[in-house]
């Protein structure tokens, strides 16, 4: 028989500690619980830190770490070359001013009866991805207030008025500001088009045969090849100097304007424009407040408030203008619409003409000075649904009216198709008239009757849209062009 003295293995010793099935559960039991109690508190301490470091690192670098670049751009205009212009600009490098400026010099070329070298002009300007410390910025020159500011120049480069074209001033002063590329990459494709030629559109061949014998003594026909030596060799001419040293020599600080834009918001969306196309924002307030039920409902509201905006000399009177819009790979919105005081200008031909001087003509087309005498009808703006990820556009409207129109359009039923909805314009006392040669719109988006038909060229919004990384434009075919993007 064993001795009683020997114990089973449940009650055996092993230096001073007891070999215990529930020693690890109890606390304050031998040396295995004093080392084992702190273990979850460590565990969960470092989780914490680790957990605390990780969100912190993601916020520093969503509000202060660089964006992942998605290839992207896109430029919206009143004609095919001069938006494929714009988009080979932002392929090569350059930033949306870049885009932008080589677009408008080219519609300075091929649509002259809407802008020039010497157009007036708005634009605004918006470095969307800097938006908490960069606001949107709003651009003039030209128009009724400029008030003989410009300085001169050197003869060469002078217009009769003595002053360098306006709208080159002001491309060469913002792009010493805010463009990437070298300042002659921009002028080669409006000078190879001027040099080689291109084809008369619709609305050049209208407005030249409708203009005064002096200004058009050739006769352009519609998809004619027309070429404008005189203005190739005045572009030719700049390729010499940097931007910055047309803007010194030609006091481009003096004649560009920077302020503000007005900001108004419309349920959900939020509107920059110029203070000239304040009406369009007041009026798309009216369609959207409350929703309306349709598209329809949302163009009768609209156009009662242009009504009464007009009524009460609001309204800036139409004009001819061409708008655009671009939009770069680092998300820089760019909306641009320059204009004239009068088809082709209201001035004297500068610089050109045919050889023996007599003006315009097929082959020798200079440009032309204007001199506004009343605010132009120029309607950039930047439309923003304030929602998370919601939808942009940049729109180069070419007239209160139209940008009123279709932004209602666009809010109300999206993009597709909403920029080609029939619109009327709006003509002094709320007089309202439609566009000739195209549908009118239904009976149940007008107020009153529309009962004159519209001057053509009709205004145009061009546009591009963007969600996200996506984008996707739309060049009005009241303005004839196409829309480039990649």
């Amino acid at each position: 028989m064993a001795s009683s003295s020997r114990s089973s293995p449940d009650s055996q010793h092993v230096t001073g500690a007891a070999l215990r099935e529930d020693l690890p559960l109890k606390a304050g039991s031998g040396v295995r619980a004093r080392c084992c109690a702190p273990g979850p508190r460590l565990i969960l301490t470092a989780f914490a830190v680790l957990s605390a470091a990780i969100t912190l690192a993601l916020v520093t670098q969503i509000y202060y770490g660089d964006f992942e670049l998605v290839p992207h751009g896109s430029v919206s205009s009143s004609a095919a070359a001069c938006s494929r212009a714009g988009t080979d600009a932002l392929k090569a490098g350059g930033r949306a001013l870049d885009a932008a400026a080589a677009t408008a010099l080219c519609l300075a070329v091929l649509a002259p009866h809407r802008t020039s070298l010497d157009a007036s002009g708005a634009m605004l300007y918006w470095e969307y991805r800097a938006a908490r410390t960069r606001p949107p910025t709003l651009y003039e020159w030209g128009g009724a207030s400029e008030a003989g500011r410009q300085g001169a120049s050197e003869a060469g480069r002078q217009g009769a008025a003595g002053r360098p074209p306006r709208l080159v001033v002001a491309l060469a002063t913002l792009h010493a500001q805010l463009g990437a590329l070298p300042w002659e990459q921009l002028l080669m494709p409006a000078i190879r088009l001027a040099k080689e030629g291109y084809q008369v559109s619709e609305g050049l061949a209208a407005a030249a045969g409708a203009a005064d014998s002096t200004l058009a003594t050739g006769t352009m026909a519609t998809g004619s090849l027309v070429t404008a030596p005189a203005l190739a060799a005045f572009l030719s001419s700049l390729l010499a100097n940097t931007s910055s040293e047309l803007t010194e020599a030609w006091h481009g600080a003096a004649l560009v304007r920077s302020s503000t834009p007005v900001e108004t918001r419309a349920g959900s969306w939020r509107l920059l424009t110029p203070p000239s196309a304040s009406s369009a924002a007041r009026a798309l307030q009216a369609a959207l407040l409350p929703a309306p039920a349709s598209p329809d409902e949302a163009q009768s509201r609209v156009v009662a408030a242009l009504q009464v905006e007009s009524r009460a000399g609001q309204l800036p009177a139409d004009g001819p203008a061409t708008g655009l819009a671009a939009v770069d790979q680092y998300d820089t919105y760019i909306a641009l619409v320059t204009g004239l005081s009068a088809p082709f200008g209201s001035g004297p031909v500068v610089e050109g003409g045919a050889p023996d001087g007599s003006g315009w003509a097929l082959n020798g087309v200079g440009w032309t000075l204007d001199e506004p005498h009343a605010q132009l009808d120029l309607a950039p703006a930047i439309m923003l649904d304030t929602t998370v990820c919601g939808t942009r556009y940049v729109l180069g409207a070419e007239s209160t009216s139209a940008l009123a129109q279709a932004g209602a359009a666009l809010v109300v039923d999206g993009a597709a198709g909403a920029v080609e909805r029939a619109r009327v314009a709006l003509r002094p006392a709320g007089l309202l008239a439609l566009e000739a040669g195209r549908a009118p719109p239904p009976a149940a988006a007008l107020p009153a009757p529309a009962a004159y038909n519209a001057t053509p060229p009709h205004a145009a919004v061009n546009l591009v849209q963007q969600r996200a990384d996506a984008l996707a434009s739309h060049a009005d075919s009241r303005g004839g062009g196409l829309a480039s993007r990649f």
